[in-house]
């Protein structure tokens, strides 16, 4: 049995979610409930808990403060945020500290909370290791928990930071996957995280939102602001910051003749020490990066324009059209007068 506190300082709000809430039927019980931090400090001292329904909100000790006390105290419990929509950036605060979920009050009092605690079931469940995962998600929705794991792993490895290839690919999964939104929400908090770790730029307040589009277009506006700051930045002794400044040299020098060497002194790094830390930040070699890049701005030119492939080749950096063919055909499997013809109605005038 999964032992509940309850953290609110409206009693009647407090009254109200026990009475609520059929917790047997969820294998839970609640063994008290406090009106704020302090009050349940004092009752965490002389009473095992495992979950924690937390409002954020409170006099004498906020949820947060309560938060952080908790987990370095009492490193086994859960926590359960209790909010309004207008506290998100609470909330975010709150799910970096590692609650499992947040609950709207206003779900709990249309009687939403069905799929809510089935959810929490299920983040309890993987928190400490099982590996059932039920399908169950609001609005019931089904997932996969194992593409999930693999998805949010690949998400975690930070190369969508620095590929474009990489980082569309990981938001057509999610497109695909029919993830539901409470998942991508979460995840994005934690890359928000792992983002400034890396990079040292403090974060921005990801917004409240509602919709897989508008969360996939947030990120992707995310991922240009943080562009936008490594180029402004003079600090070349953060790497991550380095490889942002590493794949903007490329993208603005694209057409030209690009040598790892003048990159890698670009940043300030020897070649050696740029090479190794460019696989490792990026997943790739820099030459099988540039290839990359390179191709895919022929690719856009291919069915963006009518330009011959003499003068495409050129404008991504390849003086010998057949070397051009030969890269092209490597890295896309077609040769580029068939990727033309297969996407594009522009004519061959090569």
């Amino acid at each position: 049995m999964i032992r509940v506190l309850i953290v609110e300082d409206d009693k009647l709000a407090r009254k109200g979610i026990i009475s609520m809430i059929p917790w047997n039927s969820y294998n839970m019980e609640v063994v008290g409930d406090v009106p704020n931090g302090a009050k349940a400090l004092e009752f965490l001292a002389d009473n095992p808990v495992d979950l924690m329904f937390v409002d954020l909100a409170m006099p004498v000790m906020s949820g947060i403060e309560l938060m952080e006390r908790v987990r370095d105290k009492y490193p086994n419990v859960n926590f359960v945020v209790l909010t309004f929509h207008e506290n998100f950036e609470y909330v975010q605060t709150a799910l970096r500290l590692g609650a499992l979920d947040y609950i709207s009050k206003a779900e709990l009092e249309s009687e939403n909370y069905d799929q809510i605690f089935r959810r929490i079931l299920q983040r309890i469940e993987e928190k400490s290791g099982s590996n059932a995962f039920s399908n169950e998600d609001h609005g019931g929705t089904s997932i996969d928990a194992e593409m999930w794991e693999k998805l949010k792993h690949s998400w975690y490895q930070l190369y969508w930071l620095y590929d474009d290839e990489v980082f569309e690919e990981l938001c057509s999964r999610i497109e695909k996957g029919d993830v539901p939104i409470r998942y991508v929400e979460q995840l994005f908090i934690k890359l928000l995280v792992m983002v400034e770790m890396a990079t040292g730029f403090k974060n921005e307040t990801m917004p409240d939102i509602r919709d897989i589009n508008s969360a996939l277009e947030w990120m992707r506006n995310y991922r240009e602001s943080l562009y936008y700051r490594a180029l402004q930045t003079r600090d070349l002794g953060n790497i991550a910051v380095c490889m942002m400044k590493a794949k903007a040299y490329v993208r603005e020098n694209i057409g030209e003749k690009i040598r790892q060497e003048d990159v890698a002194s670009y940043v300030n790094m020897s070649r050696s020490y740029f090479s190794q830390a460019f696989k490792k930040m990026v997943g790739i070699t820099f030459n099988d990066y540039l290839k990359k890049e390179r191709i895919a701005v022929a690719k856009k030119l291919l069915i963006g324009s009518s330009q011959s492939l003499t003068s495409i080749a050129q404008a991504v950096g390849y003086e010998d059209v057949r070397y051009f063919n030969h890269v092209f055909h490597e890295l896309v499997g077609m040769h580029p007068l068939e990727y033309r013809q297969k996407f594009s109605s522009y004519s061959d005038n090569c």
